[in-house]
């Protein structure tokens, strides 16, 4: 479905929710549980209280058969759950975004970062601001059935859930699968135990948030960069084993702009940059309302193995397979994914 029809459906499904009282989280449960009514084998070992949680806010229109018909086509046509997360920002996207610094990442985008991480057998990948869980998936779609563990955690519960519903659908049986609700910047054991224990982290942090009192020790906290990009960078470090590859988006200002110079120079003494890919400006313009330009930074944990010279790929991309407005009707090209397809930049970041 593309995405007028698709909006349409969401106005058209939200009219009828309202009819019931349903709005906000409980709306997005009652679309949740039409997946578990659709999909009962691959979503049967999701938490009871969860499933629970959801079957009540699906109780109360399931008998209204032009309400249940509609949830019928979507979950249907919808067999993998790609359409979850958007179902998500519908319902709950203001509440998600305000004040967070937080918007989900669009999935062409989530896709072509998977497939920055090196072969490697049996990988932990972690997502420590897991959202709706398209990271993970888009990671398990690269591995295939190869042997993995996928980690989730967001700070959000109802995001968590999110997650576990999308990855229960969309991620291979053969991947095990940990979530976790835990706040990044105040860690807990939940967290902790995962230090030093991760392969490869994927992520699209919050961007830039003030943040007044870190609570582990940060280098570039301390160093005076208060925000959420330098506390998530040291809290990846800490995760990471010597030689794990962080993915993730960043501000381009972080990227670019002289004010961060220092920065950058401290990063550079912790992590190997790999590379940076700058993305268009607006590809968040439709998923979550902001202009905030963003870059793909590959980078490695030192110290990383030895084995010549290491290269580094720089480039930017006009288009990256993301609509930039509502009115385009022509089809959006994706020049990110031309980009590592180039042979030379594969050989260059390893995969």
């Amino acid at each position: 479905m593309t995405r007028q029809p698709f909006i349409r459906q969401q106005e058209r499904l939200a009219g009828y929710f309202r009819r019931f009282g349903l709005e906000g989280e409980p709306a997005f449960d009652s679309v949740a549980y039409q997946y578990v009514l659709q999909y009962p084998d691959r979503l049967a070992n999701l938490p009871q209280d969860v499933l629970e949680k959801w079957r009540l806010a699906h109780h109360r229109i399931e008998k209204e058969p032009h309400v249940a018909g509609l949830l019928d086509e979507l979950a249907m046509r919808d067999l993998s759950g790609d359409r979850l997360p958007e179902w998500y920002q519908f319902f709950i996207g203001r509440r998600y975004r305000e004040g967070s610094g937080k918007f989900f990442t669009p999935r062409p985008i989530a896709a072509a970062m998977a497939r920055l991480l090196p072969p490697r057998p049996n990988p932990v990948i972690m997502d420590p601001t897991c959202g709706g869980g398209t990271f993970l998936v888009e990671a398990s779609r690269v591995w295939g059935d190869g042997a993995g563990t996928l980690v989730a955690n967001d700070i959000e519960n109802s995001l968590v859930e999110l997650a576990m519903l999308t990855l229960s659908l969309a991620a291979s049986s053969q991947h095990i699968k940990h979530y976790s609700t835990v706040n990044i910047f105040d860690p807990t054991p939940a967290l902790t135990k995962w230090h030093g224990q991760v392969d490869y982290i994927l992520a699209n942090p919050p961007f830039s948030l003030e943040i007044e009192h870190e609570q582990f020790d940060s280098p570039l906290f301390s160093s005076g960069y208060r925000n959420s990009d330098a506390l998530f960078m040291d809290t990846a470090l800490k995760l990471l084993k010597p030689g794990g590859r962080l993915v993730c988006l960043l501000p381009h200002s972080i990227v670019a702009n002289q004010e961060f110079s220092q920065l950058r120079t401290l990063v550079e003494n912790s992590w190997a940059v790999r590379g940076v890919i700058g993305l268009p400006e607006g590809v968040f313009h439709l998923s979550a309302g902001t202009t905030t330009r963003a870059d793909i930074v590959v980078l490695e944990k030192k110290p990383v193995p030895t084995g010549g010279p290491r290269k580094m790929v720089f480039a930017s991309v006009p288009s990256a397979g993301v609509q930039l407005n509502s009115v385009a009707k022509t089809p959006v090209t994706n020049e990110l994914e031309e980009v590592l397809d180039d042979a030379k930049v594969r050989e260059a970041l390893g995969v």
